[in-house]
């Protein structure tokens, strides 16, 4: 791993970990998702990860621990690893294809954070149903965000990588 790549992947830890800070004030309303998904378009699917994991655990530090904790390291981690594969996949569009995917990647995060509760109790499904409306502020996020910051972070990879560092070349 090379100092360009710690450096890049700890500001952009660092960025997710400030963005779902200044946000906390809005019920599940933050950029994390939306930086997480555009790494592992980007960057592939390892560099996702490992901001979603360092990310959620930093913030969670501040934000307060407990057992939905390793639940969204999981969810951010899987849809890490889907979207890190998809991107290498996808080439051209990338913008409209994957706002709404990150749209719904709102609903599947609020999903497998939701599997947290029916694991440790009976009443899982209400959990789930009651949910459902935070899930769905966090799409709604997770469009604006994407839609706003990919191309940011788009121009900002290019210029800052090159196809040495990370085997990948951005389009």
């Amino acid at each position: 791993m090379t100092t360009r790549r710690i450096s890049l992947l700890s500001l952009l830890i660092a960025l997710s970990v400030v963005g779902r800070l200044s946000f906390q004030f809005v019920p599940n309303i933050q950029p994390m998702t939306a930086i997480i998904l555009i790494t592992a378009i980007l960057l592939g699917p390892v560099n996702g990860m490992i901001v979603a994991v360092l990310g959620c655990f930093l913030s969670n530090l501040l934000l307060g621990m407990g057992t939905w904790t390793i639940w969204q390291m999981l969810a951010w981690g899987i849809l890490a690893l889907v979207f890190g594969l998809l991107g290498k996949a996808v080439k051209r569009n990338r913008l409209l294809i994957f706002t709404p995917a990150a749209v719904l990647a709102g609903y599947l995060f609020g999903f497998i954070v939701s599997l947290n509760m029916f694991v440790l109790t009976a009443n899982g499904l209400a959990y789930y149903l009651a949910g459902i409306p935070f899930d769905t502020m966090h799409a709604a996020g997770n469009g604006i965000f994407f839609l706003v910051l990919y191309p940011v972070m788009q121009k900002t990879f290019q210029y800052y990588l090159c196809k040495n560092d990370y085997g990948v070349t951005l389009q």
